[in-house]
C-alpha cells in the first residue's frame, strides 16, 4: 500500500495550510471562525458559511453546495470533496478518516463517534472517566479543538468571558441572563483571589511596585465586585439581572451623610421601616446622580482597605 506524506502547517489551534503530493490547500480564518479555503489544483477561492459551532454549513464558488451533519460530525460530503474545513471548524483528512485534533495531539473518528487513542487526562483529570469519548459524550453543546477535553461553545467563543461581560457593570441599564451573571460572579472571584495572591507574594519580596500594583488590581475588582452585587432577577425583567439602585444607595450612604433619626419617641404606625422624608431627599440625590453612587463606592473601598 503506497504511503503518503503529509504536512500540515498551524495557526495556533487551527490547521492554516495542508502539503499533500503536489497539491497545497489553504484555510483563510480570523477570530476563531474560517471565511475561504484556496486549493492550487483549481486556483480557485471557496467562501465559506459556518454556524454557531463554526461548522461549515455551506460552500460557494462557481456552484454552492451544503453540508449537513451528525451529532458527532458525519457530513454528506462525497468522498472526493477536497474541503478541508469541517465539523466545528476542525479540519478534515481524508486519509486519516477524521480530524487530527489539538495541533495532530489526537485523531478523532466522527463515524465511530470515539477517539483512536486514550486520553492522557483521563480517568482522574479533565479528559473524564471514558478515555475514548469525546466530549463527554455530548457533542451538541460542546467542542473539543484540543483533543483532550471538552468546553461549552460559547465559553470557546467568549460569550462568557470577563472581558465581554465586565464593561456591563459600569452600565446602569445593563442586564445579565443567569448564566451570563453566574460567569462573571465566577471569573471576579477568580481574578480578586488571584490578585491577592499576587499581593502576598509582592509584600514577601518587599517589592513596593508590585505591592501598589496588586493593590491597584484588587481595588478595582472589589469595586466590580460591589457593581455586581446591585444586580438582582425579578419578574418584571424576565427573571434577568438587572441593577438594583435604590437597595444600593440605601445601603451605601456613608455614616456623615445619613440624616439623624426623628427626635419623635413614639413609634412608627406602619410596620415596615421606611426611611424618613430627609433621608428619602437624600435617597433620591444617589439615585438620580450616577456619579454620586460612584464616588460612595469609591469612598466605603477605602474605608474597608484602611
Amino acid at each position: 500500500m503506497p504511503t503518503q506524506t503529509l504536512k500540515l502547517f498551524y495557526k495556533g489551534s487551527k490547521l492554516s495550510t495542508l502539503h499533500s503530493s503536489n497539491v497545497r490547500q489553504t484555510v483563510f480564518s480570523t477570530n476563531n471562525q474560517n471565511l475561504c479555503e484556496i486549493t492550487s489544483s483549481t486556483s480557485q477561492a471557496r467562501l465559506l458559511a459556518t454556524d454557531a459551532q463554526a461548522s461549515t454549513v455551506n460552500t460557494v464558488s462557481e456552484n454552492q453546495s451544503f453540508i449537513t451533519y451528525g451529532p458527532y460530525g458525519n457530513d454528506n460530503c462525497p468522498p472526493a470533496n477536497p474541503l478541508l474545513s469541517r465539523f466545528t471548524g476542525q479540519s478534515w483528512l481524508p486519509s486519516a478518516i477524521g480530524y487530527l485534533l489539538g495541533n495532530g495531539h489526537r485523531l478523532f473518528n466522527p463515524g465511530l463517534m470515539r477517539f483512536h487513542s486514550a486520553d492522557s487526562l483521563s480517568p482522574f483529570g479533565k479528559g473524564g472517566l471514558n478515555a475514548y469519548a469525546y466530549c463527554s459524550n455530548d457533542p451538541v453543546n460542546r467542542s473539543d479543538p484540543s483533543g483532550r477535553y471538552a468546553s461549552f461553545f460559547k465559553w470557546r467563543k467568549g460569550g462568557y468571558s470577563y472581558q465581554k461581560l465586565s464593561p456591563k457593570l459600569y452600565d446602569p441599564n445593563s442586564s445579565l441572563s443567569a448564566n451570563e451573571h453566574m460567569a462573571l460572579g465566577k471569573s471576579l472571584k477568580k481574578r480578586l483571589s488571584g490578585a491577592r495572591t499576587k499581593l502576598r507574594d509582592a509584600t514577601s519580596r518587599g517589592s513596593e511596585e508590585g505591592t501598589r500594583y496588586a493593590n491597584n488590581i484588587i481595588e478595582k475588582f472589589d469595586y466590580e465586585k460591589l457593581l455586581y452585587d446591585m444586580y438582582s432577577a425579578s419578574r418584571s425583567s424576565n427573571w434577568r439581572y438587572t441593577r438594583n439602585e435604590v437597595a444600593v444607595s440605601m445601603a451605601l450612604v456613608p455614616d456623615s451623610q445619613t440624616p439623624p433619626p426623628s427626635p419623635s419617641p413614639s413609634p412608627s404606625p406602619s410596620p415596615s421601616r421606611r426611611p424618613s422624608g430627609e433621608s428619602r431627599a437624600s435617597l433620591a440625590l444617589f439615585v438620580e446622580n450616577e456619579e454620586a453612587i460612584m464616588d460612595v463606592l469609591g469612598e466605603n473601598l477605602r474605608r474597608l482597605r484602611e
